[in-house]
């Protein structure tokens, strides 16, 4: 296993961007170029499980996901199947003089023939970096075309 942390900032206050961001159902109008389709299996007091069709490195997979929301600032997601099964990125909101600080802490575990290329880690740190960025820029545009405050 790897971990690591990633973090970034949102100008957008810690409410409104933890709302956005924990919205499973909507995961796909926000960031229609990763998540092209999504389907709830089950949502109760333990999480949402969903099947998602997501686009990642070039490639469209299904997986299967757990979502833990703990309000105000914790959103847990843990990966159930694929070659990333076990993997689980804890979010953290925070707010700040400038809006919200979020950061992530990601318990990387790779199954497969994955597991045997010696930086496939970094390659995935390197896209989940970049797609926290996107995810947050994306979630700042989704507020101001959707009049969210």
């Amino acid at each position: 296993m790897t971990t690591f942390n990633l973090s970034g900032n949102s100008s957008l206050n810690r409410e409104l961007v933890f709302k956005i961001n924990t919205d499973v159902k909507n995961f796909q109008h926000i960031m229609p170029n990763y998540f092209k389709s999504l389907d709830i299996v089950s949502d109760d007091e333990t999480g949402i499980v969903v099947l998602e069709k997501i686009n990642f490195l070039g490639s469209s997979v299904k997986v299967k996901t757990k979502h833990l929301i703990i309000p105000p600032n914790i959103h847990k997601v843990t990966m159930l199947n694929g070659l990333l099964k076990g993997t689980s990125f804890t979010e953290r909101y925070e707010p700040t003089s400038y809006g919200t600080l979020i950061s992530i802490s990601v318990n990387l575990e790779i199954n497969g023939p994955l597991k045997f290329i010696p930086f496939v880690g970094r390659i995935l740190r390197r896209k989940m970096s970049s797609v926290m960025a996107e995810f947050i820029n994306c979630a700042e545009k989704y507020s101001a075309q959707n009049g969210l405050p």
